[in-house]
């Protein structure tokens, strides 16, 4: 059982190795994502922070995320942490 429920299922069921067969991009997935769990994206934020605060390395990050089935590598210069910020930062703003 993960402690990260809703990050399993976003990254899991919706970024897994053939996510870009069905969507254009990242957040057009997390916008499914919301769309169809919006029970789940309620707790993404706090399962975001918790994540950031236990993995401090990028290489952690991307090992713990590759575990909960994800297959997406953020092309910026912020990696794991600002993209996951940023995923933060989206639900919450679609929370308003």
């Amino acid at each position: 059982m993960t402690t990260t429920p809703a990050l399993w299922e976003f990254l899991g069921g919706y970024l897994h190795q053939d996510w870009a067969l069905e969507f254009t991009n990242e957040w057009q997935a997390l916008d499914q994502f919301i769309s169809d769990a919006p029970e789940l994206a309620s707790s993404m934020t706090d399962e975001i922070n918790r994540v950031l605060s236990e993995h401090k390395s990028e290489d952690d990050l991307h090992a713990y995320l590759a575990q909960l089935g994800a297959n997406f590598r953020p092309l910026d210069e912020a990696g794991y942490r600002g993209w996951l910020s940023e995923i933060a930062r989206r639900v919450e703003a679609g929370r308003s």
